[in-house]
């Protein structure tokens, strides 16, 4: 017998069709999330407007825990991360000190004196803060699936705690009793002004100066925003009257901004009268652009280095065969706040190269540790990181993973300096006597060594001589 064919059932296949016809009709996620992004008003905008930054890979590699907040989120990149939730409880009292309108602080020690200011209405902050949350999205590098009140909340809540925080140390800073844990736990308060410096942890700086005027803050009998800012952040690498070095009418993105401001002075002076190093150059050679030699061959070549006194960090200069460099102190300060710099350079094209063309200067001037004790001994670095050897392994992988342009360099003087090299090195007798004092004359016990080989072969050959002539 045969076999029979089944017959295909017409039904069921009507209702495969409709099933499958109803999965291509259901939009994809991602469409829809897409969607949800045009609604909310989100625009494209090519990254013109960003001002705070994921800090590149390469750079956090070379080491990393300088640009990751220990205590403290600002903003979205570190929001919710479980390890900085208890400065969430400070965040909000600070909020409450200045929804309060009354409140009890400290003026001269055992005195209390109630200061009275002008009542903020959360309200006025949540609308206000509503109508610039596109704006500040805008200023991030990255798209954050944050709801629309949330990103608001993180706004109001972690803008305010920075306006009272910095309000609350300048008091502090003029020797008032300020009566706050952040203020008595010794190790809370730097700790702070090391993560409010990262590049990751900030809010664009026209949400601060918004909540500031709400707040009724920066009459003309009071400090500015930005001298709250510098004033607090001083104490990280202190200077004579920073105030001096803001530049007022400058439009800022974050604090981190302002700060990096208050170095650049004098070296944005000499731009302006010389320019970039590259618009005196006709060829575009390297060797005129960086430094070639280490400072142990600077010193070999007759160039002096000597510490530039009362001088900004990266005012180095030359003249007349001696290289000048202002001091410069390396510890858990300092490392945190040149990192975070250089990062916020790498990736903002409005932030000039400075502190990158400072470090890949220090980067050619230190090849070893022997150049970092050069460098020790004339009192320009000084270092807490245990050995001469580490900082120049630190500032050797700096130097390799930042992208150098080399057509933006303030550093005009480093042709000069190679030419100055170039002649003394390309003489063979230098280069013989130079290698001579550098194997055999480098310390007493060697130079007493060759003196006392010199004697014994003298000897031997006087004794060889009278051997064979003898004296009759």
């Amino acid at each position: 017998m045969g076999r029979v064919k089944r017959k295909k059932n017409p039904r069921n296949l009507r209702t495969v069709c409709s099933n499958k016809k109803q999965v291509e009709d259901k939009p994809l996620d991602w469409v829809i999330d897409i969607n949800r992004r045009l609604g909310e008003g989100h625009i494209y905008d090519a990254g013109r407007s960003w001002t705070i930054y994921r800090v590149p890979n390469n750079l956090r590699e070379v080491h990393r825990s300088v640009f990751v907040p220990k205590i403290i989120s600002i903003g979205p990149f570190h929001n919710g991360d479980p390890r900085l939730q208890a400065m969430e409880e400070h965040k909000m009292r600070y909020l409450m000190r200045l929804l309060g309108g009354k409140f009890e602080e400290s003026g001269e020690v055992g005195e209390k004196e109630e200061i009275v200011r002008k009542v903020v209405k959360l309200e006025d902050l949540v609308n206000t803060m509503k109508s610039l949350e596109q704006k500040t999205r805008a200023c991030y590098s990255e798209f954050f699936d944050i709801p629309s009140d949330d990103f608001v909340q993180m706004m109001v809540i972690d803008g305010c705690f920075l306006i009272e925080l910095l309000r609350l140390f300048y008091k502090f800073d003029k020797q008032e009793i300020i009566d706050d844990p952040i203020f008595d736990i010794r190790w809370m308060l730097r700790t702070l002004q090391r993560d409010l410096l990262m590049l990751e942890n900030q809010l664009p700086f026209f949400i601060l100066e918004e909540l500031f005027k709400l707040c009724g803050m920066g009459k003309e009998e009071e400090p500015s925003l930005l001298e709250l800012a510098a004033t607090f952040f001083d104490p990280l690498l202190p200077r004579e009257d920073i105030v001096s070095k803001l530049r007022k009418e400058e439009e800022y993105g974050h604090i981190l901004d302002v700060f990096r401001g208050t170095f650049l002075p004098t070296v944005r002076e000499r731009v302006n009268a010389h320019g970039w190093s590259s618009h005196d150059l006709k060829l575009s050679a390297v060797q005129d652009r960086q430094l070639i030699h280490c400072a142990v061959e600077l010193k070999a070549a007759g160039l002096q280095i000597r510490k530039r006194e009362n001088s900004d960090i990266l005012d180095v200069c030359y003249n007349n065969d001696v290289l000048m460099i202002p001091p410069l102190h390396i510890d858990d300060n300092s490392v945190p706040l040149f990192f975070n710099f250089i990062a916020f350079e790498q990736c903002d094209e409005a932030a000039k190269p400075f502190f990158t063309n400072f470090f890949i200067f220090l980067d050619s001037l230190i090849y070893s540790k022997a150049d970092v004790q050069i460098l020790h001994k004339e009192g320009i670095i000084n270092h807490v990181l245990g050995s001469d050897k580490d900082v120049a392994i630190l500032i050797n992988r700096l130097g390799r993973e930042i992208v150098y342009d080399q057509d933006q360099c303030y550093l005009y003087f480093l042709k000069e300096v190679n030419d100055r090299c170039k002649v003394y090195y390309e003489s063979r007798w230098r280069n013989w006597w130079r290698s001579l004092t550098n194997n055999y004359f480098s310390n007493p016990w060697s130079f007493l060594s060759v003196v006392a080989a010199i004697c014994l072969l003298i000897l031997t050959f006087l004794q060889t001589f009278y051997t064979m002539y003898p004296i009759e």
